[in-house]
């Protein structure tokens, strides 16, 4: 039976991708870290002996490597601990999968490019503006260059099921409709806003392929159809929960410690090409998202009404 191991598996995309592989025909190695709890492996991913003992013991077919330092400000604050994550992890995750012929698709950001002249295809040139941006670009080369048989996939900003809201850069918003009082939003960058299930099901076709044809390398882009600012995301989230977002003023120019980009919109020319293209809304997959996140939702003072 095919074993898919998962970094980050207790992350945001991570749990999507265990639950969406738990129904198919494959054994699961759920990794995580400092969150891995009962069913999962605590593994520490910047212990390059640990990641060489985990991959040879349990002989992966397939890495999904999803564990990374997200947060750009953070990453500003703390470019060590990035970099470890973030690039050295991922060369040693890189070498051992190499060595015990494991398959790594390493996730990636929109946040390598500058922003300047979207649509991005894969083959566009790389300028990161931040940080993270950089480890991620970083992290992307060490990989291709232990092999070019790996693949990246590069993502933009994330929702789903979360279980705080600090999880995902779009429902962490929410709590600016939690009160009434006066705030601001960006309405300058443009995004698109991607469901992790929709992720899911794209990897799955994807690793799929690998399995039956084993010619999926290089760079692949997935992204939500819809573009929106963080202002505009709001405004619909509040729709969906019934919910006034009259309260909170859009700022028309960026405000954020790290630099971003201004529309850093990926091309899914590649996958296009595979028929594996985004099957999820926005309004569609933020309902979800809400539906699940009932607990995460109750600590700062929201309900979803399934209605």
């Amino acid at each position: 039976m095919l074993k898919i191991m998962i970094t980050g598996a207790t992350g945001l995309l991570g749990r999507a991708l265990v639950d969406r592989f738990a129904d198919e025909a494959v054994t699961v190695l759920a990794c995580g870290y400092s969150r891995a709890d009962a069913g999962m492996h605590r593994l520490d991913l910047t212990d390059a002996r640990a990641v060489s003992q985990f991959i040879q013991t349990h002989r992966p077919d397939v890495i999904l490597h999803c564990a990374a330092e997200r947060r750009p400000d953070v990453s500003e604050r703390d470019p060590s601990a990035a970099k470890a994550l973030n690039l050295a992890a991922t060369r040693q995750l890189a070498k051992a999968a190499e060595a015990n012929g494991a398959w790594v698709c390493y996730i990636s950001t929109d946040y390598v490019f500058d922003g300047t002249s979207p649509d991005y295809g894969e083959e566009a040139q790389t300028n990161p503006l931040n940080f993270y941006g950089e480890t991620k670009r970083q992290g992307e080369l060490a990989l291709l260059d232990v092999s070019g048989d790996f693949a990246v996939l590069r993502l933009p900003i994330l929702y789903g099921p979360v279980e705080s809201i600090e999880e995902s850069a779009v429902l962490v918003m929410l709590k600016q409709l939690a009160t009434q009082a006066p705030s601001s939003q960006d309405d300058w960058a443009v995004r698109s806003p991607t469901s992790t299930l929709d992720i899911a099901s794209a990897l799955v076709k994807l690793v799929a392929r690998q399995q039956r044809l084993g010619d999926v390398a290089g760079i692949y882009h997935f992204s939500g159809s819809e573009r929106m600012t963080k202002y505009q995301m709001l405004n619909k989230m509040a729709e969906s929960l019934g919910l006034s977002c009259r309260h909170v003023s859009p700022l028309s120019s960026p405000n954020d410690s790290a630099q971003r980009p201004e529309d850093c919109s990926l091309s899914m020319a590649r996958l296009n090409s595979l028929a594996i293209k985004s099957e999820i809304d926005f309004e569609q997959g933020v309902k979800y998202s809400l539906s699940r996140s009932g607990d995460a939702l109750a600590k700062i003072g929201l309900a979803f009404d399934m209605k």
